[in-house]
């Protein structure tokens, strides 16, 4: 990498929010393309709500941008700067050139969303990308995923398996505003459901992923006892939704919605050897007593505790996120950043603070990025998705 070790990363970026796809697509990457002053960029990452008609949003963008390598998805929000866009708020785009780095992407559509499918996909995606990137000494895999694919740690552990514990790992899963439904990634020209993409940034410095979620643990650990997939069926010996309803001092016959509005208030924290806690999202009771969780629980013989926290509390890490990603990189032309869905709505009004802290936080390094349905990093171990937690890595 020593004939672009020497040249500086340069980033700029735009936002649009016209109800027009085209027209948002180009205003947006013409206001990244300007900080450039002309120089060749070597990525675009566009995150976007799912209400635009996307095909005419990419080929707004690439009208702008040309074939330079695109990657990006829908979400839940984007963060622009300081800015908060909010659901259905826009589009946002970033553009980077090459400075010290290296950038290739590898992206898969229609993957089965069973564990081994996901394995082999994360895999194949790592290998085919570190492949394209060319070596490196040191590198970050920036993962983008659909979020309907289920258990999104397989596809992690199957990037792991490729990557080890050298290379960073880092990005978030595509949305659509909570809704459920359809959530789509972008590569190039293409616009792929039930999709992943690995985006290997080679480096010749060591890259930091920094996560933090602000939640506390209430109550006694609980023994997992039976899991399947994503469902914690017991804890204990007892049905996992009892357990959960009798901690709370909850009811046991509460409307769907009326459960969501207090589980993503008391996520679960997945206990890690060090003490530490992995946030799991209980979004629904299944017909029998289960918890179905947005991502991963432990295996059996592992322990969780109910976890509360609040907009304060939330809030409270952005700085020590900005503050330690920036810790070794203070020369930083960017930081990306990728928070939660869960997050920005229980923050509620004050979801913009948390866009607004991370830039003050900041300073002159512009943030970007985007509000996901699980967050991507690896810090320790092989586990490496999150829920409700915000993460981050400066370039």
């Amino acid at each position: 990498m020593s004939e672009t070790a020497a040249k500086p990363l340069r980033v700029g970026k735009g936002m649009s929010g016209s109800r027009d796809a085209s027209e948002a697509g180009k205003a947006a990457a013409t206001a990244a393309l300007e900080p450039l002053g002309g120089e060749q960029p070597a990525l675009i990452l566009v995150f976007a709500t799912p209400r635009y008609d996307l095909p005419a949003l990419l080929a707004g963008v690439r009208s702008v941008t040309g074939s330079t390598l695109l990657v990006g998805c829908t979400g839940s929000g984007e963060i622009v700067g300081g800015d908060y866009l909010g659901f259905g708020g826009g589009v946002g785009v970033l553009a980077m050139t090459a400075g010290p780095y290296r950038f290739a992407a590898s992206s898969a559509g229609d993957i089965a969303d069973d564990a081994e499918s996901l394995d082999a996909a994360g895999q194949a995606l790592a290998r085919s990308s570190r492949e394209l990137a060319g070596t490196s000494p040191y590198a970050a895999a920036l993962l983008i995923t659909d979020s309907l694919l289920g258990d999104l740690q397989q596809f992690v552990q199957g990037v792991y398996r490729v990557t080890g514990p050298r290379i960073a790992i880092v990005g978030g899963a595509a949305g659509d505003e909570q809704r459920f439904v359809k959530s789509s990634l972008f590569h190039d020209d293409a616009i792929l459901d039930k999709g992943a993409l690995v985006l290997w940034i080679a480096s010749d410095r060591p890259l930091r992923v920094v996560t933090r979620h602000g939640w506390q643990p209430i109550g006694a650990p609980l023994l997992v006892t039976k899991a399947v997939g994503t469902e914690i069926v017991e804890l204990g010996g007892r049905s996992a939704a009892e357990i959960y309803e009798e901690q709370l001092n909850l009811p046991s016959d509460l409307t769907p919605a009326a459960f969501w509005a207090i589980s993503i208030l008391h996520p679960f924290g997945l206990t890690q050897p060090d003490g530490s806690h992995v946030i799991r999202v209980a979004r629904a009771k299944t017909s029998d007593g289960g918890l179905k969780t947005q991502g991963c629980v432990p295996s059996v013989g592992g322990a969780v505790q109910v976890m509360v926290g609040s907009a304060d509390s939330l809030l409270g890490v952005t700085e020590e996120v900005v503050s330690t990603a920036l810790e070794d990189r203070p020369d930083a032309a960017v930081l990306l950043t990728f928070s939660c869905a869960a997050r920005a709505m229980i923050l509620g009004d004050r979801a913009p603070e948390e866009a607004a802290r991370l830039q003050a936080a900041a300073g002159e390094t512009p943030t970007f990025g985007f509000y996901c349905c699980a967050e991507f990093a690896r810090t320790a171990g092989v586990m490496g998705t999150h829920n409700a937690t915000l993460t981050a890595v400066a370039l």
